[in-house]
């Protein structure tokens, strides 16, 4: 529910807005990450197909090991309890979660006024500012049958940290447990609430020298709320057991996020007068604890970006999980930390946007666009407030473009409306275009997520009636059929082993396969519309 009440005073010199604002929110979402019918064939096998052990690879066995004594018998004396949770492992098909629900309550209030002062009749300076509390509560129960979990990590855990054995032994452990799923997480119930409050707001300040002229420049502070990240990322840690880390709930907080702000500058300048318009703006806006939403190939992550002033030696980038990659640093997890009083901004944007149309006859408008952007992360990254180091999965962020940001883009549009004869009827013809350079497509900027640029083109032919009684239009969208991807993504449980046969060339020690969302092809259509 939205209340506002507005007027004017000083004899017009002040239009002034106050208002408030009131919201109530349920959400419940229900979930699963339930492995399919032929899943422990598969990690099995990717597990030995990356190992030493790839001589003994048989897909058509258990284990898909062509020698279980073999196998068990490379590893000594604990062999047979290495053999034991690989035909666990190859046994985990149609396990997972039974029923994961989430209930979350959102409350938000808040007060605002907006007030435009005519300081004289070519100068306006405009004001305004909100005030905003938000609340959330969460709760969820899960439900999940995987035991094998749960036993590999018993009985794995002391071998994970040994040289000889903790990549074989890590690997299972993982390979059960993607996704935090777990049995230990059967009938198990959190919750958990914040609370947070900010205030926000605008000033512009414009000028009109001429009547066609207008100039202006504005400050204002965005805002946007932090929350719950509804999926199970944070609720467990990735080798130990729930009761070494003192259970779900003790994590629950790892699946909060942080309000994101952002100040915003622009200057900018409208021409517009008869036939002919223009205009042009500038901008920089810097985002803090901005949030970004990834799906690492097994869960969705949701975790904020922000700068650090200190350089941390790529402590926040490139990092692998095998210790024998090209890449690894083991100082990525500990060291990545930035202490918090060297925490800014993570995220700049600036650009320039231009925009003009010009109708040379009656019934003819061409317009025309051009945006030139340059939006990055900065190029030393911590993952909150408290200087948390990113996730392994965001690596390549610092530094780069962030994604679906293109350098730049044009636009342009031709409408011709003539009339026909005297009928009082007129035709349409219209067409645009959009041209974007290349963008990544993926949040976390991995190099084979890149789309390159392409270009849209939008067509309509039709007639229209006098007083638009109706009109019949016959449409075509991506006329040249551009074949490009709206989003690529990790292909789920495809991460792949550190040996160089699964290696990738720009970020050696592991092996993902992609998806993509493709963007709709050309489509066609008719449209009837009438009014009475």
């Amino acid at each position: 529910q939205e209340v506002r009440l507005n007027g004017s005073l000083f004899n017009d010199k002040l239009d002034w807005l106050v208002g408030g604002f009131f919201a109530n929110e349920d959400l419940t979402v229900t979930d699963n990450l339930r492995f399919g019918s032929q899943y422990g064939r598969f990690a099995t096998c990717r597990l030995i197909s990356g190992t030493a052990l790839a001589g003994l690879y048989s897909p058509g066995s258990a284990g898909c090991v062509a020698s279980q004594a073999a196998f068990s018998g490379a590893f000594g004396p604990v062999g047979p309890t290495i053999l034991s949770s690989l035909l666990r492992l190859d046994g985990i098909s149609d396990r997972g979660s039974t029923l994961d629900q989430y209930n979350q309550n959102s409350r938000n209030f808040a007060a605002f006024t907006h007030n435009i002062f005519h300081v004289t009749p070519t100068v306006d300076l405009t004001l305004g500012v909100r005030y905003t509390n938000e609340r959330k509560k969460l709760n969820a129960t899960f439900g999940n049958d995987n035991t094998a979990c749960v036993a590999n990590q018993q009985a794995l855990l002391p071998f994970l940290t040994n040289p000889a054995l903790g990549a074989v032994a890590g690997g299972i452990v993982g390979l059960s447990c993607q996704g935090n799923s777990t049995s230990e997480l059967n009938g198990v119930s959190i919750n958990d609430r914040r609370t947070e409050d900010q205030f926000t707001g605008t000033a512009i300040l414009s000028w009109k020298p001429i009547d066609d002229l207008l100039l202006y420049g504005s400050f204002s502070r965005g805002y946007k709320a932090g929350g719950f990240n509804l999926d199970r990322s944070a609720l467990k840690s990735p080798i130990l057991p729930f009761a070494a880390v003192g259970g779900a709930q003790a994590l629950v907080k790892g699946l909060q996020f942080s309000p994101e702000t952002v100040n915003a500058y622009e200057i900018g300048a409208k021409y517009a007068t008869g036939p002919f318009s223009v205009s042009a703006t500038a901008f920089v806006q810097d985002f803090k604890n901005f949030q970004l939403n990834t799906f690492n190939g097994t869960v969705f992550l949701v975790q904020n970006i922000n700068g650090c002033s200190a350089d941390l030696n790529g402590g926040d980038r490139d990092q692998s999980t095998f210790t024998g990659a090209a890449n690894y640093n083991a100082a990525a997890a500990t060291t990545g930390a930035c202490a918090q009083g060297n925490i800014g901004y993570g995220v700049r944007a600036k650009g320039i946007e231009l925009e003009g149309a010009i109708t040379p006859a009656r019934d003819l408008r061409i317009a025309l666009g051009a945006t030139l952007t340059d939006t990055r992360y900065r190029d030393q990254l911590a993952g909150n407030l408290s200087g948390a180091p990113l996730d392994q999965a965001l690596r390549a962020l610092p530094g780069s473009t962030l994604s679906n940001s293109a350098d730049f883009v044009t636009t342009s549009s031709v409408s011709w409306t003539p009339p026909i004869g005297d009928t009082g009827y007129s035709a349409l013809f219209y067409v645009d275009q959009r041209t974007t350079s290349d963008v990544n497509t993926g949040s976390d900027l991995f190099p084979q997520k890149i789309q390159d640029g392409f270009t849209l083109v939008n067509a309509r032919i039709g007639i229209r009636a006098p007083d638009d009684r109706f009109a019949l239009e016959l449409w075509a969208q991506n006329v040249t059929n551009q074949n490009y991807a709206q989003v690529a993504f990790n292909s789920p449980f495809q991460a792949g082993a550190s040996n160089a046969a699964f290696q990738d060339p720009q970020y050696p020690g592991g092996r993902q396969i992609f998806s993509q969302f493709l963007a709709e092809p050309r489509t066609y259509g008719i449209t009837l519309r009438g009014k009475f």
